[in-house]
């Protein structure tokens, strides 16, 4: 594998090379080159929508949604970076009565960031996805590792991030494209031998818990341990409360298979487990529900791959002991197709057996009858880490259940009180990311502009003359950013 490691090496050494010239931009050029590369990829034609449906068997009007999302990432994070909200100018003047210091800390890029592309975003979570751009805002140097599932989209996204540094005159290594077909080895391969890369500082990945936690594993026994940002999905249960129920378990039935199967149930917001007490009300919503999923066909799921342990996952979950199947589409899939299916069982049987909370990746999901609020309760405190909670509820049920709503603050990044969970929001109160094992460190989001946090650290200056500091700590407050100066927030200049 020599050839391929030097191929891999002269990439990392660009991207090295790259990072000491970024560290000389400001966030206002850094800003000005995001929008650059969102207005290409907005100028991308028809081509685009139709390679990326080719790959992926996404339907048009999914992916060009996705393909506006994603230029509105790169608009939304350019602009906060522009603000100088991740810099975190602090300022703390001399004292020459007391003696103190003049300190001053900023934030700035912590080196070439491996990026490694989602199947089921070939937009948004892919090559010039937002890990892409919230590491450039950065100020850091992308490595991509295009995603197998969509190497021509993937190429066509590349092709437009290089267009436009090429127009700036910035150096190439500011950003990389790689596929398995320009290296010869594997995908697996490929993306251990960049994490393990001594000169290498980051990692974002988006994909399976297998995946990103084989790609921390590695990061953590380097000599030098990177963080790894992997956000690996979730079963994002939902908790729904009798008051709720008695009220509206038709429409609520409505709303959960709706986001069960959205895009084939392909996202890792996908609802894949509910939880309900007994009764009337949770009676009606599983005669709703299963009418629902009975009457909604199957559909082509992104690749061959995804498909096939799909259907080992279902029939796992299906085939355990105590399970039962509340109803699956009427309409027969042929190959490549994920059929919906819902499977139920007793909250003793979820309890006693953990196979029943792995993630089916498709529309797939387990729904949960308890007894009482107290085998609920034991539930919550049983979860592991999830990407998103959904509290289905009256005002008055979490009154009633504040234990319950406490235990959950633990268990998510983000808790949704009634709605579902798929459709993420691109906004700075975005949290799209949890405790483990749905992320591998919970502290930040992958999905908004507070993205950026994850590829930047601190460094102080110390009694430094102005004119060596970087602009955002100079005493004119050139950028015209927000600093905290002397324990009080300022655009003033010093």
């Amino acid at each position: 594998m020599n050839q391929p490691q030097e191929f891999l090496d002269d990439r990392v050494c660009m991207a090295v090379e790259a990072f000491q010239f970024l560290k000389s931009t400001t966030i206002a050029v850094r800003a000005a080159f995001m929008h650059a590369v969102a207005d290409k990829i907005e100028g991308l034609g028809p081509e685009l929508l139709d390679t990326a449906h080719a790959e992926t068997a996404l339907p048009l009007v999914r992916l060009t949604g996705e393909k506006a999302r994603t230029v509105g990432q790169w608009r939304s994070y350019a602009n906060a970076v522009a603000l100088g909200i991740y810099t975190e100018a602090r300022i703390d003047l001399p004292n020459s009565e007391t003696g103190k210091s003049d300190i001053r800390k900023f934030n700035l890029g912590i080196g070439p960031v491996v990026v490694f592309g989602a199947s089921n975003f070939p937009f948004a979570f892919s090559t010039a996805g937002g890990d892409t751009a919230s590491a450039i805002g950065a100020g850091c140097p992308v490595i991509v590792k295009g995603h197998s599932g969509h190497t021509r989209t993937s190429t066509m996204m590349a092709d437009a991030i290089a267009a436009v540094i090429k127009d700036y005159g910035w150096p190439e290594g500011v950003f990389s494209h790689i596929l398995g077909d320009n290296v010869i080895g594997t995908d697996t391969k490929i993306g251990a031998y960049l994490t393990a890369h001594p000169r290498v500082k980051a990692v974002g990945f988006t994909g399976s818990y297998w995946g990103g936690k084989a790609l921390f594993d590695i990061a953590n026994q380097r000599e030098e341990p990177i963080p790894v940002f992997a956000e690996m999905g979730s079963v994002n249960p939902v908790f729904a409360f009798s008051q709720l129920l008695e009220d509206r378990a038709e429409a609520l039935a409505k709303e959960y298979a709706a986001s069960l199967t959205l895009g084939v149930g392909q996202f890792c917001t996908n609802p894949g487990v509910f939880i309900a007490v007994k009764g009337d009300g949770l009676e009606r919503f599983k005669k709703a529900l299963a009418s629902a999923i009975l009457a909604t066909a199957p559909a082509t799921m992104l690749n061959t791959g995804i498909y096939a342990h799909f259907e080992k996952n279902k029939a796992t979950l299906s085939g355990q002991a105590e399970v039962s199947m509340l109803a699956e589409s009427s309409v027969e899939a042929v190959q490549g197709q994920g059929r919906p299916r819902i499977i139920s069982t007793s909250a003793h049987n979820f309890l006693k057996n953990q196979v029943l909370s792995e993630e089916v990746f498709g529309p797939f999901a387990v729904l949960v009858e308890a007894e009482n609020a107290e085998e609920v309760l034991a539930i919550a405190r049983q979860l592991k880490g999830q990407l998103t909670i959904t509290i289905a509820a009256t005002n008055e049920d979490v009154r009633v259940h504040q234990e319950i709503f406490n235990v959950v603050k633990d268990k998510a990044g983000r808790l949704l009180f009634n709605g579902m969970p798929t459709g993420v929001e691109v906004v700075y109160a975005m949290q799209h990311g949890g405790p483990f094992p749905s992320c591998t460190d919970p502290r930040f989001t992958s999905v908004g502009p507070d993205a950026v946090k994850r590829f930047v650290r601190p460094l102080a200056f110390q009694n430094w003359p102005d004119e060596f500091l970087p602009v955002e700590l100079k005493n004119e407050n050139a950028l015209g950013i927000v600093r905290i100066v002397n324990g009080s927030a300022t655009k003033a200049s010093i």
